[in-house]
């Protein structure tokens, strides 16, 4: 079973993007209540490598078209800085949605926009998509059940 990932994201400028983005007039029936004001995110990849150095890739997500998507547009038109959270609920033992782990990013830029509109005939079941690539200048990631963090920070590293 795959994890719901939810993103809020504050602009510089913009103030908080994600804000109304999980509501009926943003995405109609895939509305969650208590969310929003967070971005639905359906898929999150991100890689960091090392060879002698630590390379840190972009920030790769897919999200479905809603409110946010021109102001995205917006941001990476102008070269917004963005503060970011990946917030990741798992079912608990108990049965219920619990928060449990957080993956935090800073100075943010959208490097990448594609919009993905399914083929109507071939892929009816598909919904419209977009994604987003983001650069950052330093990331955290939190395990809250386990109690384990780290950060990063993206830089030329020499040593």
């Amino acid at each position: 079973m795959s994890y719901m990932i939810y993103l809020s994201l504050n602009g510089k400028k913009q103030g908080l993007i994600s804000a109304g983005c999980s509501t009926p007039d943003s995405i109609g029936n895939r509305y969650q209540n208590g969310h929003e004001d967070q971005i639905q995110v359906l898929s999150l990849n991100h890689t960091i490598t090392r060879q002698q150095n630590v390379s840190h890739q972009p920030i790769q997500f897919i999200k479905p078209i809603d409110k946010s998507s021109p102001l995205l547009a917006m941001a990476i038109d102008s070269n917004e800085s963005l503060n970011g959270a990946f917030i990741f609920y798992r079912t608990s033992q108990a049965g219920q949605l619990e928060l449990f782990y957080e993956v935090k990013i800073t100075e943010a830029t959208i490097t990448d926009i594609s919009c993905v509109y399914p083929h109507s005939i071939n892929d009816f079941d598909a919904m419209p998509h977009e994604r987003i690539f983001l650069n950052y200048k330093s990331i955290s990631w939190n395990h809250i059940t386990a109690g384990t963090s780290a950060y990063s920070i993206w830089e030329d590293r020499t040593y």
